[in-house]
């Protein structure tokens, strides 16, 4: 029966994927060749340059091109439950970093895997959905670091224009029918109240709560049970614009300039046609927090000492081009329940649930599996629903060893298996790290150092993190679902704490020795002997294991920042026409998830371009 399930799930698959590749090249906008000159040019169609190339085309006076260098993305990221499946792909740049230092160590050749978005959508295609505007000290901590006019209150029209809200827990289904939130381009799910997961997860935390404690429902961008991100929203309905180009497989190279004035865009098509497309009013980068640093420093804008090495003709020093790099980090925790309230594979591939995804837009596919996010402090835990970790995807996009992976995850590949992870992380990292370019080809990847936990702040407040989830654990409302964590185990970790794999599975059998009946009887009175008890781990191992096998959080960002790459309106310093409408110019992180606070800045942005006097 389970393979005639898995089997009808493939084949509905299969049939919606061709459905899906049929309809998508239909609209006018897209051109094989661009025009010689436009009126603003755009490169990147993530998340900010779909917004921007949808408001500046409302002018239909402008001419607006938007180049991508790749194409159009696969069905199934359109599935929220399945966003993982396009990383490592075509549709993911897949940025390498360099071996770490100070972190990573589970990993091959201790070298994380950096998924970015390659395609229409960028990496809001390929993400987990989730939907919030951090916290309001965010933006004030940009104010104080020479980011000015982004605070909450600068950007709260923004909010309330693209999502009809300024709540970070906000269902599209609550809108009026009339007036401007049913008139938001973004649509929000939360997440329904009667998941069981969250629900426990909100008690124990309401249970143990003080006040540095903020209990979030998971909110993403879904629509009829499909992701809704900026393509969806923003550039998808305009597609038949006279006046707005597309062109997919074309890559930004560099900025030519005249006299300090960008004059014209170098692109290249499928990999092997330069060409040189001249701009009117601006170039506006929003290429991420990964390529656009490239594309300056190509074109003559970054540190003068890298300029001058690759041979390129300095057009304005900027030692802070490619700096500032910062992301989050996670450590898995994977906890396991007895009850079956989690998500796991062998609930997703039945018939039920495609039935349910496809003719109900409800069911398993149909949300991230994220039932909740807890703040404490400056350190925060997500639930991560899925109870089943499968080795084959999971590792890859991680760049785990083997054997680690396996010391993490201690139930690889069992599709039945009920549980969850506590991802642990710390919302504000203070290591920063940096972009440099090996080489003046874009054939040749940057150069990537995250310099993940070079701060031992980041690793204490990972800690305290983790410390709260297994307090949450031992609470009433996860000790009545038999919840039990399994502590991450790693050979190199092991000097610090003694735990065997058999006190991490906790599946110890002992072999049964056949009794007489005159020791049945003497052992009838004997009280039971109590259940062994794991431990907590000391701080020097939970410290080992984070440097071990922590992850990206795939928030790279920083790399252009506000207040010293660019001024309050995103204009690239000592340059006239260049702007940066990307998560590069954050000077510090948003407070975990950054793509709905992109989309408010970029309307933001667009604003202050239409406005700009020429």
């Amino acid at each position: 029966m389970a393979l005639y399930s898995y089997l009808f799930g493939i084949l509905v698959a299969c049939v919606s994927y061709v459905v899906y590749q049929k309809y998508t090249n239909v609209y006018t906008s897209f051109v094989a060749k661009p025009e010689k000159r436009y009126d603003y040019i755009i490169v990147g169609a993530g998340t900010a340059g779909c917004v921007l190339a949808a408001r500046l085309s409302e002018d239909p006076q402008v001419k607006v091109l938007l180049v991508e260098a790749g194409g159009h993305m696969g069905y199934f990221t359109r599935i929220p439950l399945t966003s993982t499946a396009a990383q490592q792909g075509p549709n993911d740049w897949s940025f390498r970093a360099t071996p770490q230092k100070y972190s990573s160590f589970g990993l091959w050749n201790q070298t994380p895997i950096i998924p970015r978005g390659k395609g229409l959508g960028g990496s809001g295609q390929i993400n987990f959905l989730l939907h919030g505007f951090g916290l309001p000290e965010d933006y004030n901590r940009w104010s104080r670091l020479g980011f000015k006019g982004w605070t909450m209150a600068d950007l709260k029209p923004y909010f309330l224009k693209a999502f009809g809200t300024v709540r970070s827990e906000f269902d599209s289904d609550m809108c009026p029918p009339k007036g401007f939130c049913a008139k938001a381009p973004m649509k929000l799910k939360l997440i329904d109240e009667d998941n069981d997961l969250m629900t426990v997860f909100r008690q124990a935390s309401s249970s143990i709560a003080d006040k540095h404690t903020l209990f979030r429902r998971p909110t993403a961008s879904i629509k009829d049970g499909s992701r809704h991100q900026a393509y969806d929203a923003y550039l998808k309905p305009v597609l038949t614009r006279r006046n707005l180009h597309v062109a997919l497989n074309t890559q930004g190279i560099s900025i030519r300039f005249e006299k300090k004035k960008a004059s014209s865009l170098y692109i290249l098509q499928d990999h092997r046609n330069l060409d040189n497309i001249f701009v009117n009013r601006e170039i506006i980068l929003s290429a991420g927090s990964l390529k656009t640093p490239q594309i300056l420093i190509l074109s003559g804008i970054g540190p003068r000492s890298l300029v001058q090495r690759l041979r390129i003709n300095l057009i304005s020093a900027n030692e802070h081009v490619g700096q500032n790099l910062h992301d989050h980090l996670n450590l898995p925790v994977y906890v396991s329940v007895k009850q079956p309230i989690s998500v796991t594979l062998a609930k997703v591939f039945t018939p039920a649930t495609v039935w349910d995804y496809y003719w109900k837009h409800s069911g398993y596919l149909a949300f991230p599996p994220v039932a909740g996010v807890e703040y404490h402090n400056a350190s925060a835990l997500m639930l991560f629903s899925m109870g089943s970790t499968s080795e084959r995807l999971l590792r890859g996009i991680s760049n785990y060893r083997p054997q680690v992976f396996r010391d993490v995850f201690p139930f690889p590949n069992d599709t039945s298996r009920e549980g969850f992870m506590f991802l642990a992380s710390c919302v504000q990292p203070r290591s920063r790290g940096s972009l440099t370019l090996r080489d003046s080809s874009t054939s040749v990847p940057v150069q990537i150092d995250p310099n993940y936990l070079h701060r031992d702040y980041d690793v204490k407040c990972m800690i305290k993190a983790i410390r709260r989830a297994e307090r949450l654990v031992s609470t009433k409302p996860f000790q009545s679902i038999g919840a039990r964590i399994h502590w991450p185990r790693s050979e190199r970790c092991l000097s610090f704490w003694r735990y065997s794999k058999q006190d991490q599975s906790g599946l110890v059998k002992k072999r049964k020795k056949i009794k007489s009946q005159n020791e049945l009887e003497s052992h009838w009175d004997e009280p039971p002997k109590p259940k062994p008890t794991v431990h907590s781990p000391p701080k020097e191992y939970l410290e080992c294991m984070v440097r071990e096998a922590a992850v990206t959080g795939h928030h790279a960002a920083g790399t252009c920042a506000g207040g010293r790459v660019v001024d309050d309106q995103l204009r690239v310093k000592k340059v006239k026409g260049v702007r940066v409408v990307d998560a590069s110019v954050f000077p510090s992180p948003v407070s975990l998830y950054p793509n709905s606070v992109l989309v408010a800045m970029a309307e933001r942005a667009a604003d202050l371009i239409r406005h700009t006097k020429l």
